[in-house]
């Protein structure tokens, strides 16, 4: 599972998201919420697992603002709620004292001290929000630079293999490549619900819903792929990213994303954020490998997490120059697999409607894949951070006031 922690920002300032981004951004990952109705707050809380919550008090809506936080504590009371003011004083701190927070900051904090009252705050929390975050389960993610065949074609197998490998388990593929839908189009599937279609869903998403609309496959595998142009639509949010993608963690399993050829961009950035393992497919040519660093490149830029990134370098020609293990030294990534091209039974599956474990059970692409998905399988991520406590800067501001 995503073993980062998520803060969760009710701002709709530009100042004070890039503020609390810039001094935790070591921490984990702040999260903006796309609106102040408390209903959807609490489903970006449970979608994503929040550790701590910063709530603004504005002067001309503190009434309001507190009234949100009151609802906010009364629906988690193990949530950390934090208040935040451009300038706190008496009335501030005491109404955000009675509305439940936990803890005050304001942006003319120092770094340090808010981090450490960060990491006391997730400190005494940790035990119980972590039992809660275990029943989530595993997403990975396949990311390519380059839109083609390849990386649908790899994902849909590693999704079949992950069936095959955990048959009781449900396991989802989510297609939001470029080209879209390419893997249900493989197996002869007729998307008739969209992965855009689940996000306007989410109020109603249930066993029933997932049952009767997802796409599902002879194995027992279920299929959710991307419309065509979704993605410059503007139909969803990436709030809504983390809503869908936490409730479908709570449905399967297992997750597969294709995410080949979709270029860098917030969508991109929220998807692998929120995957447990990034497997980046690679050819052995220059213009795929040149293409492949440079999106890697731009995730760290942006500080998407690639701590778990590995490489898996497809239609691999070992006699041909340069070898696996270079490609991964100039990635500076772990590799983790090479496939053959096995260019025929590729073809073949893709006019057949079947997939190679049916078409070409026997070809080195089929074998491959299915060993990687059962060695996969056997793999959990634990999270090795470990928060210390702190003195609480609530109490330094309230004795500064002389509230106590």
């Amino acid at each position: 599972m995503d073993s980062r922690n998520h803060f969760l920002l009710v701002s709709d300032r530009k100042e004070v998201v890039q503020w609390l981004e810039a001094a935790l951004h070591d921490e984990g990952e702040v999260i903006v919420a796309d609106s102040t109705n408390l209903d959807r707050v609490l489903q970006l809380v449970d979608a994503v697992g929040i550790r701590v919550v910063f709530c603004e008090l504005t002067p001309d809506n503190s009434s309001r603002d507190a009234s949100f936080m009151e609802g906010l504590t009364a629906a988690k009371p193990l949530l950390p709620v934090v208040a935040m003011a451009e300038a706190p004083d008496r009335h501030t701190v005491l109404t955000a004292l009675r509305a439940g927070a936990r803890d005050f900051v304001s942006p003319d904090m120092r770094p340090g001290e808010l981090i450490s009252l960060i990491r006391r705050v997730v400190s005494r929390e940790h035990a119980d929000l972590r039992a809660g975050m275990m029943s989530e389960g595993t997403m990975t993610a396949v990311a390519s630079a380059r839109p083609g065949a390849d990386a649908p074609m790899f994902a849909l197998h590693l999704a079949l293999a992950l069936q095959e490998a955990t048959p009781k388990e449900p396991v989802l593929l989510l297609d939001l490549g470029v080209p879209a839908a390419d893997t249900l189009h493989y197996l002869g599937i007729e998307p008739t619900y969209s992965f855009v279609d689940a996000i306007r869903s989410l109020r109603r998403l249930d066993d029933t819903l997932i049952n009767t609309a997802f796409s599902r496959h002879e194995s027992g595998l279920r299929l959710l792929a991307m419309p065509d142009d979704s993605l410059d639509s503007g139909r969803f949010t990436s709030a809504d990213l983390y809503v869908l993608l936490g409730a479908l963690k709570r449905y399967f399993n297992h997750i597969v994303v294709n995410l080949g050829g979709v270029p860098a961009s917030e969508f991109l950035y929220v998807m692998l954020g929120r995957s447990d393992r990034t497997l980046m497919l690679v050819e052995q040519s220059v213009p795929s490998c040149k293409q492949n660093r440079n999106l890697l490149q731009k995730l760290r830029d942006n500080k998407v997490p690639v701590s778990n990134l590995s490489l898996v370098v497809d239609r691999y020609l070992p006699s041909v120059p340069p070898n696996a293990e270079t490609i991964a030294k100039g990635f500076g990534a772990p590799l983790l697999s090479t496939l053959p091209s096995s260019g025929m039974a590729r073809l073949t599956m893709m006019n057949s409607g079947e997939s190679l474990f049916k078409a070409a059970p026997r070809d080195p692409y089929t074998t491959t894949v299915r060993r990687l998905a059962q060695s996969l399988s056997r793999e959990g991520f634990i999270s090795s951070r470990a928060p210390r406590a702190s003195e609480s800067w609530l109490t330094t501001l309230v004795n500064k006031l002389r509230l106590g």
